[in-house]
């Protein structure tokens, strides 16, 4: 999958004769806050619309306006995940797009990448979540894999959060199956903390009665 191929037809570019009223009037209808200003297949800027709204004489061309030197782009040859550490990163709404030629070939919206992420991460896959907390040192992809293969548990998406204030991490696993309790029992006895637990578990009343018969057999 490359960038190119999610380039929305839906968001056009301003042209440098178009006027900065008529930008936010394209924002409004579009929701976005920012728009490509291109002139002929030449990316120019990235217009936003907090300049605008700050612009004195609005109705003029954007030819003539002094904030035309933000200019955030990604390639169109680049895999979507770029565009969308391009977005987050930088804070827009639309995320230009030029070719090797340094051509504009289009704009991607930051819903639109969001849509990406959520179709083609296995999110919207029914499932459970596990999050195990470990120290980066341990982390190990190969085994936690391993784990979850013996149980017949798919891996869907992994995501590993950590915390430069913190010695510890966080991997975040959506499997292909809510019933995970032996998954869970795995990761324990090869000693990985679980820390939180998204899927078909026991009841509370059914770990109370675990709990209840395992005091009775150490005080027999």
């Amino acid at each position: 999958m490359f960038i190119h191929q999610l380039i929305s037809p839906e968001i056009p570019a301003l042209k440098p004769g178009d006027t900065g009223d008529k930008a936010l009037q394209l924002m409004q209808e579009l929701h976005v806050a920012h728009l490509s200003l291109v002139d002929g297949d030449e990316y120019k800027a990235l217009v936003r619309e907090d300049d605008i709204l700050n612009w004195n004489t609005p109705e003029a061309p954007l030819s003539s306006a002094a904030f035309l030197d933000f200019r955030p782009v990604v390639y169109g040859n680049q895999h979507p995940y770029e565009a969308v550490r391009r977005a987050i990163q930088q804070h827009i709404s639309v995320v230009p797009v030029i070719n090797e030629a340094n051509k504009y070939m289009g704009a991607i919206s930051r819903s639109e990448l969001f849509e990406f992420l959520t179709s083609n991460s296995g999110l919207e896959q029914s499932g459970g979540i596990i999050t195990l907390e470990m120290k980066p040192i341990d982390y190990s992809l190969s085994e936690i894999a391993r784990i979850c293969e013996s149980n017949d548990v798919i891996l869907l998406n992994v995501q590993v959060f950590t915390y430069p204030e913190q010695e510890m991490m966080e991997v975040v696993l959506k499997t292909n199956t809510k019933e995970i309790q032996s998954l869970i029992a795995s990761f324990e006895r090869y000693e990985y903390t679980v820390r939180e637990i998204f899927g078909d578990l026991p009841s509370a009343e059914s770990l109370m009665d675990r709990y209840q018969s395992l005091m009775h057999y150490i005080n027999m």
